[in-house]
């Protein structure tokens, strides 16, 4: 099967996940968060790298999402970060997939359907280039769920 990778399992991966709801813990509750994030996500890829034919693929947006987050003085970090995303074959964002990720945005907000955080745009074309390539998708993250049940009907709705 052909896996599309969501930023945040990659993030979680390298170990580099931000506290987004308790901003005031502990350097210890932090560094054991990211260790327990980081432990599931291996957890999980280690699972689909062994089914047999598996394929992993992120966008270019996600290598760019991933290494923004590290800090600038952590090059070495930065590096190993660079090299592991090269370990994931990387797709091409075409014009298409702009233009569904805006139809199918829309149609979620007609529904009231919304996404939460700051990277709504952002997860309506790491869903749309899943879509687009014929990928399944491994997020971290209920929106993709969301979005994945809102999808039938968004089909169905071109349809009529």
């Amino acid at each position: 099967m052909k896996y599309f990778i969501d930023t945040n399992v990659i993030i979680d991966l390298l170990g580099n996940n931000q506290s987004q709801e308790n901003k005031k813990e502990s350097k210890e509750e932090q560094k054991n968060r990211k260790k327990e994030a980081q432990q599931k996500a291996q957890e999980k890829l280690e699972k689909i790298i062994l089914e047999e034919d598996s394929e992993l693929f992120i966008n270019r947006l996600i290598v760019m999402e991933t290494l923004r987050t590290i800090h600038f003085n952590h090059k070495k970090v930065f590096r190993e970060a660079e090299k592991k995303l090269t370990l994931f074959r990387q797709l091409d964002i075409r014009p298409k997939i702009y233009e569904d990720a805006v139809a199918f945005s829309r149609f979620c907000h007609s529904k009231g359907i919304k996404i939460k955080g700051k990277c709504e745009a952002i997860d309506f074309l790491h869903f749309m280039t899943a879509k687009h390539y014929n990928l399944k998708i491994i997020s971290n993250d209920g929106d993709m769920e969301k979005l994945e049940d809102t999808y039938v009907k968004f089909l169905e709705s071109l349809n009529e």
